[in-house]
C-alpha cells in the first residue's frame, strides 16, 4: 500500500509580521516579512488503510482515532484541520500521523508547516500533488476557512522553501526573494529561548486586524513602522550586517509591543532585558506574542554569557539553528526532494568531490574522507529536539578505496592546517586509480548516515508522575534536583490544603466550645473564666499546628474537665495531621526519586550530511 511522508521546518520570523493579512500589507506600500527556516519539523505520514476507515494518529497530543467515514470524522473538533484537508482531496481509506518538534504554543508556526506537509502528502496520495506556491495558497485557504479570521502567508513560504527569506507583499501577489546571508552564518549570530508560555496567534492578530480596519490612528502608526524596520531588516541580513539587523530587530518589537495589551508579557520582557544585559543587540517575540519563543541577534563571542543569562529567567534555550532546505517528500518508490529543498539529499552521481591537504606528518600522503552531519534527535511524548553537528574522519583502504566507517573517528576540523595545495614533499599512497577512489568515495555517503544513527544515540530521563523530561545535555544529577524542587512545591501545595482542612476541624470544635458555653451561662453552670479558658488554649493549639510546634496538653489538677477534653482532642488533631504530612512528604520524594531512561536513536532522516570530501593526510 502507498505511504508518503512529507517533512517541513517551521520558521523563526524577524521583521513585518501580521502585515501579511490581506489587506494589511496594502495600506503600507513596500510591506515584507523577513523570515528563516529553523531545524525544528513538522511531519505528516499518510497511508492507505485498505478498507474505507479513516484513522488519526496525532502523536503531540497523544490522540489516536478510527472513522467510518468523512462525515463522522467531521464531527470530531480534534480532527477539524484533517478533515478539512481530507474533504478537499475527496479521499477515504486513509491513515494519517502527525507530528512537530516545535513546542506547542511556540509561535514557530508549527501548525502552519503541519498543514504544508499534510495537505502536500493527501494530495500526493490522491495523485495530484501540489507544489511551491499552489500549495501556499490552497494551505491559506483551508485554514482560513478553519479558523473563520484571514489567514497570513508569511508562515507557509519556510517549510516550502527552506533557507532565509523575504516576502514582498506585492498587490496581486507576493514575491519571496531569497537573501545573501547563509542560513550557517545567520545561525552563529541567533538563538532561540521559549519563554514556557503558549500563546494563541488569533487572538492579538484579529484584535489589530480589526484596530487597523476600523481606522485605529495608534495601531495603524504602529504598522507603519514595523513596514520600515522590515526593510532595514532586509538590507541589513542582504549585507550581512548582523549588528544592524539586531539593531532592527530590537526596533521592530519596540514597536510591536506598543501596538496593543498583551503581546508582551513579564516573562518575555524578563528574557530581552536578561539577554541585552548579558550584550545581545535585540531580540523580539515570534508571531502574534503574548509567549512563545523569543529569537534574538548578538555578536558570536557573546553567545555563552547570553544563554548563562536566560538560564535565570523563566523558560529554557532551544538548540534550533537556521537551516537552508525546505520541504522533502519521500514515498514507498523512494525519497523525492522538492525543489529547492534538501534535507535528504541525491546521490551524488558525477560530482566530484572537493579534495584538501592537512599539512605536517612525516611519510606519503594516506586518503580519509572528512564528513560532517547534523544530527537532529526528537521525542515527541517530550517535546524534546536537539540538534548536534557532528565531524568524523574515516580511512579509505588505499589498495581497494574501501571507506572503513568502523575506523572513523570524531574530530574537530578547526584544528587542522586544512589546504587547498598538497605539500610538495609528500607523495601519495594509492593502489588504485583516482576514478575509482572518487567512485567509491562517492557510494559511501549513504554509510556516512548509516554510522551516525547507529553511534549518534542519545538519552533523556522522565520523571512519569510529574510528567517532567529532561532538557538538552541536563544530567540526571540536576534532573534529580528538579524533580525534588517539584516535590517541595507540591508539598507546600498540600501543606495548604491541609492546613485549610484543620482549620475547618478547629472552627467546629471552638463553635462547638461556645455553645457549650453559652448554654453553661445560660444555666448559670460551671465559672465564668472557663470560655476564656478554652479559647485561649484552642487559639494557641491553632497556632502550634501551623508552625509546626507541638500541641499543647492539659494540666492534671490545673485544667478543667472541658478544657482537658478540647485539649486531647487538639493533640489527636495535630498528630493525624502529622502523619498525613509525613506520608505526602514521603510520597513525592519517592516519586521524585522515580526516573526513567529514554534512549532516543535518530533515523536516517534525522541526518543532513553537511560537508563530506576526501582529505589527504600523513598523520591525523
Amino acid at each position: 500500500m502507498n505511504k508518503v511522508t512529507v517533512r517541513a521546518p517551521v520558521r523563526a520570523d524577524l521583521a513585518g509580521g501580521t502585515l501579511d493579512l490581506w489587506p494589511l500589507y496594502l495600506f503600507h506600500p513596500g510591506s515584507r516579512t523577513v523570515n528563516v527556516a529553523i531545524s525544528f519539523y513538522a511531519e505528516s505520514e499518510v497511508s492507505e488503510t485498505g478498507d474505507g476507515a479513516i484513522e488519526i494518529h496525532l502523536t503531540d497530543q497523544q490522540y489516536k482515532q478510527r472513522y467510518e467515514s468523512v462525515q463522522e470524522m467531521g464531527a470530531d473538533p480534534k480532527a477539524a484541520l484533517l478533515h478539512r484537508a481530507v474533504e478537499h482531496f475527496k479521499l477515504s481509506g486513509v491513515r494519517i500521523t502527525t507530528r512537530t518538534d516545535a513546542p506547542r504554543g511556540s509561535g514557530l508556526g508549527g501548525s502552519s508547516a503541519l498543514a504544508i506537509t499534510l495537505v502536500r502528502g493527501l494530495s500526493e496520495l490522491a495523485g495530484q500533488p501540489v507544489d511551491g506556491e499552489d500549495l501556499i495558497f490552497l494551505v491559506r485557504d483551508l485554514e482560513t476557512r478553519l479558523l473563520h479570521v484571514p489567514a497570513g502567508i508569511q508562515d507557509y513560504y519556510p517549510p516550502v522553501f527552506g533557507g532565509l527569506g523575504s516576502l514582498h507583499l506585492n498587490p496581486g501577489k507576493p514575491a519571496r526573494h531569497p537573501l545573501q546571508t547563509s542560513a550557517h552564518d545567520l545561525g552563529a549570530h541567533m538563538l532561540l529561548h521559549y519563554t514556557g508560555i503558549a500563546h494563541f496567534s488569533g487572538t492579538n492578530n484579529w484584535e489589530l486586524y480589526k484596530r487597523h480596519v476600523d481606522g485605529r490612528k495608534k495601531v495603524q502608526k504602529g504598522f507603519a513602522n514595523i513596514a520600515e524596520t522590515a526593510i532595514e531588516m532586509e538590507r541589513a541580513l542582504d549585507a550581512g550586517n548582523y549588528e544592524a539587523a539586531g539593531a532592527a530587530l530590537r526596533k521592530e518589537w519596540l514597536h510591536r509591543k506598543a501596538l496593543i495589551e498583551g503581546i508582551t508579557t513579564p516573562e518575555i520582557d524578563a528574557a530581552i532585558e536578561a539577554a541585552e544585559n548579558a550584550g545581545a543587540w535585540g531580540g523580539k517575540v515570534c508571531g502574534a506574542g503574548g509567549g512563545g519563543c523569543i529569537v534574538f541577534l548578538f555578536p558570536p563571542e557573546r553567545r555563552e554569557a547570553i544563554a548563562q543569562a536566560l538560564a535565570t529567567v523563566p523558560g529554557r534555550v532551544l538548540d534550533a539553528i537556521p537551516v537552508a532546505h525546505g520541504m522533502t517528500v519521500e514515498n514507498d518508490r523512494g525519497a523525492q526532494a522538492v525543489a529547492p529543498s534538501r534535507v535528504r539529499r541525491p546521490a551524488r552521481g558525477g560530482e566530484t568531490l572537493e579534495q584538501l591537504y592537512v599539512s605536517g606528518g612525516e611519510g606519503k600522503y594516506r586518503p580519509y574522507i572528512l564528513a560532517e552531519g547534523i544530527v537532529t534527535h526528537t521525542e515527541g511524548r517530550s517535546g524534546f529536539h536537539q540538534s548536534t553537528v557532528r565531524s568524523y574522519v574515516a580511512p579509505i583502504a588505499p589498495q581497494d578505496g574501501r571507506v572503513l566507517w568502523q575506523q572513523a573517528s570524531q574530530i574537530d576540523p578547526e584544528r587542522l592546517d586544512i589546504r587547498a595545495v598538497p605539500d610538495p614533499s609528500h607523495t601519495t599512497d594509492l593502489a588504485i586509480s583516482p576514478e575509482a577512489l572518487m567512485q567509491n568515495a562517492r557510494q559511501a555517503e549513504e554509510g556516512f548516515r548509516q554510522f551516525l544513527a547507529a553511534n549518534g544515540k542519545t538519552q533523556i530521563f522522565h520523571n512519569p508522575a510529574f510528567g517532567f523530561y529532561s532538557e538538552p545535555n541536563e544530567t540526571r544529577e540536576a534532573f534529580l534536583v528538579r524533580c525534588n524542587e517539584e516535590a517541595k512545591r507540591r508539598l507546600e501545595d498540600q501543606q495548604e490544603r491541609l492546613e485549610s482542612t484543620f482549620r475547618r476541624r478547629f472552627d467546629q470544635l471552638r463553635e462547638r466550645s461556645e455553645r457549650e458555653q453559652r448554654e453553661l451561662e445560660a444555666n448559670e453552670e460551671g465559672p465564668r473564666d472557663e470560655k476564656q479558658d478554652v479559647n485561649v488554649a484552642w487559639g494557641q493549639a491553632l497556632y502550634n499546628l501551623t508552625s509546626g510546634k507541638p500541641a499543647a496538653v492539659a494540666e492534671p489538677g490545673v485544667s478543667s474537665v472541658r478544657e482537658t477534653d478540647y485539649l486531647d482532642n487538639i493533640a489527636q488533631m495535630q498528630r493525624a495531621w502529622d502523619r498525613e504530612l509525613d506520608a505526602l512528604r514521603e510520597d513525592l520524594q519517592s516519586k521524585a526519586r522515580a526516573i526513567e531512561d529514554i534512549s532516543i536513536i535518530p533515523t536516517e532522516r534525522n541526518i543532513e550530511v553537511t560537508r563530506y570530501l576526501i582529505l589527504w593526510a600523513a598523520a591525523l
